[in-house]
Order: structure tokens, then C-alpha cells, then sequence
């Protein structure tokens, strides 16, 4: 008796972790899931968290985030050849940098649904348009030290970047918040992010620049 009463144990025991373990990997709460995915894409803070619960590596978004960023300053400045790829890169690293000092952000469920949940991010970001007139003051003393930099966009351009470089890690947190919505998916016991690079662009413009556009 003694003898079945220990394996009966055993029994309950053994199912009892199984069921704990179970348990365990269930998909983490939307709020939570929205909160591991901007630390990583943006501040590159819980990297194994994001692949525990999205299912996969964060860094193809990461690079992507960066590639569109460089992508898009590079035809803004009109330098469509690659050249300035690598120095307008390290302006997205400058930019991160500062948002991690200073940039701030709340999250919170805005559609309670068990497959489609919505969570809404709240973003304090950069204040660069306070800086603006800074920039401007110190590109124009650029060209009037050296008119050759308003006819070639080369150089034009390095004095931009430099400008920013030069602006940002000043840079306070706006007080206007700007909002991301995030959508999730249920996939099995984790999360899957609905267009996920819109929603990392959209994170790194309300971070960069505190605005929506």
C-alpha cells in the first residue's frame, strides 16, 4: 500500500510540472508583448524576450528600421549613390542614443481581444523641431564661411548631418506625446506583429523626431 501510494505520488507529482510547464509558455499579455517590442526595435533592450514571444529574431527589423532610415534622409539630401551611407547610418545610431537618455513612453490595450488585440504606445519623444532654428543658424554661419557648400550637395550634405550630430544629443523629450498603434495576431502560444516594418518606422519617427510624419 505504502509502495502504491509513493508511485501515486510520483504520478501527480510529474504531471503537476508538466502542467506548470505548460503553463509557462503561454503567450505573454499584449501590453507586455507591445512593450518587449519597442525596448528591442528601439532601444535594443530585451532581445531574447522579443524572440520568445514574436517567434523570431529581432534583427532584420532592426536593420531594416536603420536601411529605410538611411534610405530615406540620403534621397531627402538628394545623395542617391550610397556614398553617404555609412555617415548618415551613424546619425540613426546619434538618434538612438539620445532616445534612450531622455525619450519616454507608456503602452496600454485599446482592444481587448484574445486574437486581435490592439495596444496603443504613447511616445515621448526627441523635441528636434525646438532645435530647428539652431540648425538652421549654424549651417547658414557654414556657408558663409565656405559658399562652395550650397553648390555641392556633397558637402551640403555633411554640413546637414554634421548639424544634426551636432543638435541632437541636446535634444529634451517633447511634451507632446505621439501614438502608435500596435496590432497583434495570436499565433499558437506567441505573438505576430501585423506589418510589423510600418509599425517599426512609425516607433522610430515618434522616437526621432516626436512627431507622426
Amino acid at each position: 500500500m505504502k509502495k502504491k501510494l509513493v508511485l501515486m505520488f510520483g504520478v501527480v507529482l510529474t504531471a503537476a510540472i508538466t502542467l506548470s510547464a505548460c503553463g509557462s509558455s503561454k503567450a505573454v499579455e499584449p501590453k507586455e508583448a507591445a512593450d518587449i517590442a519597442v525596448n528591442t526595435i528601439i532601444f535594443n533592450k530585451d532581445v531574447e524576450k522579443y524572440k520568445n514571444t514574436f517567434g523570431k529574431s529581432a534583427t532584420a527589423l532592426q536593420k531594416n528600421n536603420k536601411d529605410t532610415f538611411t534610405k530615406r534622409l540620403a534621397a531627402n539630401l538628394e545623395i542617391t549613390d550610397g556614398s553617404m551611407n555609412d555617415e548618415i547610418g551613424s546619425l540613426y545610431d546619434v538618434y538612438t542614443k539620445r532616445a534612450k537618455e531622455v525619450a519616454k513612453y507608456t503602452s496600454k490595450v485599446t482592444k481587448d481581444d484574445k486574437k486581435n488585440p490592439t495596444v496603443e504606445i504613447s511616445i515621448n519623444g526627441l523635441d528636434m523641431a525646438s532645435l530647428q532654428a539652431e540648425r538652421l543658424a549654424a549651417f547658414n554661419a557654414k556657408v558663409k564661411a565656405d559658399p562652395s557648400i550650397e553648390k555641392d550637395k556633397n558637402k551640403s550634405a555633411e554640413a546637414i548631418i554634421d548639424g544634426y550630430k551636432t543638435a541632437i544629443p541636446k535634444a529634451n523629450v517633447s511634451k507632446k506625446a505621439v501614438q502608435v498603434q500596435l496590432n497583434l495576431e495570436a499565433n499558437e502560444e506567441q505573438w505576430k506583429m501585423k506589418d510589423d516594418e510600418t509599425f517599426a518606422n512609425n516607433l522610430y519617427r515618434a522616437f526621432f523626431t516626436g512627431t507622426a510624419q
